[in-house]
């Protein structure tokens, strides 16, 4: 009998076309490691462990890394995997036809040597640190085919019916199936909150992505799902057109900053699970830096409203997606801060096209953004608050922050490194680009037929090794 999972994911993704722009995104990413692998990923425990690599060296000095390949892997299409495959998937990265945004967390890449037909090595002009994290995070090695995505996952794409699902079918190649039992994927959106606590109590759902927070303890106490929360470094944030007024005066967002009250929007809107965010990093991030806490304090916004000339308050304009929680966060938020005399307009998106195209080019002051966590703080750096970061929605341009965050990347020192990260996260926190209502955990939930399956701290669905009960009456 064939055993197919069920996987309840928030929303759709726009594309899945491998190391492309529009699939840039956790939405896409979720499904792409099922499909696609690297030569690394990022587990559990969040080291980095071995994937399309059993093993790999990495010089002294950070400038050039060489992997062993795994010589039993075939791609979906029945192609033996091998070391020119790698190089020709980087190739095509930075070769300036594709819309890719990965060559940026590549920056110094010299040349990608084949030294044999499963061996590779990655030589870069200058020490990149955050190369092996960068490399299990969205790179994804594919075949040179036409239909796309081709990988050596554990799974092929089947079938993409837009609005509706997407099916896979389990791959097999000279690595066997592990200990999974799972032949089949089927995987469906509920981006209310309403409607996935309503797939989930009808049975409809074997694997849920996000859980709702405030349904959790109910749906576990209902023996529907049982439940685990992975802390993460996603956030959700607002971010600032720091280029335009109001929020090119530091002032108004600060004022922001401490009009709302976080602690109660976690209590109340995520149900607990998730942590006040001081900074651009958790306190348990390896990189974070304490800094002064932004406490709730709504005089003080007042204050800071009336020095930048707001006395009589005033009104922006807020975007934000549809998906859950970001509705009833933004309706907190503007509760808090009506309270101060800032009044927002919102409007909201689905997602896609929120993400890229509204987020990146839309016309709004403030935007309420899930972000999916960063595989290091480099990448974090470099596409959010670098001048030119590709994702630096809110237009914010610091020359300190630039420098300290090229010197940082290419250091091989980490004590030094450290401090460079410190300064950084002093700055960004003395002039708010953004603020960080909270880290959410990463909540995941299973049917209790379903083995094999835990939460991941990059919210990563791992299913190599999920199990299913066999019916009573399928059994021999």
């Amino acid at each position: 009998m064939s055993q197919v999972l069920r996987l309840l994911f928030k929303h759709e993704t726009i594309a899945l076309a491998p190391n492309a722009f529009n699939s840039d995104s956790s939405a896409a990413t979720v499904i792409l490691k099922m499909i696609c692998q690297s030569l690394v990923r990022i587990g559990h425990d969040g080291e980095i462990a071995p994937e399309l690599a059993l093993r790999w060296e990495v010089s002294s000095c950070r400038k050039r890394y060489t992997f062993d390949l795994d010589d039993r892997v075939s791609f979906h299409s029945g192609r033996p995997f091998t070391a020119a495959d790698v190089a020709r998937v980087f190739g095509q990265i930075f070769d300036g036809k594709s819309d890719s945004v990965l060559a940026a967390d590549y920056e110094g890449l010299e040349e990608v040597k084949v030294l044999g037909e499963h061996k590779v090595a990655f030589e870069f002009s200058t020490p990149n640190d955050a190369f092996l994290n960068n490399l299990a995070w969205r790179t994804h090695i594919v075949d040179d085919t036409v239909e796309q995505p081709c990988g050596t996952g554990a799974f092929r794409l089947a079938e993409w019916v837009r609005g509706s699902h997407i099916k896979l079918e389990r791959h097999i190649d000279g690595r066997g199936r592990g200990d999974a039992n799972v032949d089949a994927v089927e995987i469906r959106y509920a981006p209310d909150v309403n409607q996935r606590v309503a797939l989930i109590e009808s049975g409809a759902a074997d694997i849920v992505e996000s859980v709702p927070g405030s349904a959790a303890q109910r749906l576990e106490d209902a023996g529907l799902l049982q439940t685990m929360a992975a802390p993460s470094q996603a956030r959700v944030l607002l971010c600032f057109n720091c280029q335009e007024a109001p929020f090119n005066d530091a002032r108004v967002r600060h004022a922001v900053a401490c009009a709302v009250d976080r602690t109660a929007l976690i209590r109340d809107v995520m149900g607990g699970q998730a942590r006040p965010g001081e900074g651009v990093l958790p306190h348990d991030d390896p990189w974070a830096h304490p800094v002064e806490p932004v406490s709730y304090d709504p005089d003080k916004a007042r204050a800071l409203l009336r020095e930048a000339g707001y006395e009589n308050g005033l009104t922006i304009k807020v975007v934000h997606p549809t998906t859950a929680p970001l509705p009833a966060i933004s309706a907190r938020v503007a509760q808090d801060l009506e309270a101060v005399g800032i009044r927002l307009e919102a409007s909201s998106y689905d997602d896609p096209p929120w993400w890229p195209y509204m987020y990146m080019r839309g016309n709004w002051q403030m935007a309420i953004q899930g972000t999916a966590s960063r595989p290091h703080f480099d990448t974090l750096l470099q596409r959010e608050f670098c001048t030119e970061g590709v994702f630096n929605a809110g237009r914010y341009s610091n020359a300190e922050v630039d420098a300290l965050a090229y010197q940082a990347r290419h250091s091989t020192d980490d004590n030094e490194r450290r401090g460079l990260y410190a300064r950084i996260q002093e700055i960004i926190r003395a002039e708010l680009p953004v603020m960080a209502l909270f880290s959410a955990n990463v909540l995941v939930g299973w049917a209790p037929h379903v083995s094999g399956f835990k939460a991941h701290p990059h919210g990563v669905v791992d299913i190599q090794n999920v199990r299913m009960a066999v019916p009573i009456g399928a059994m021999a």
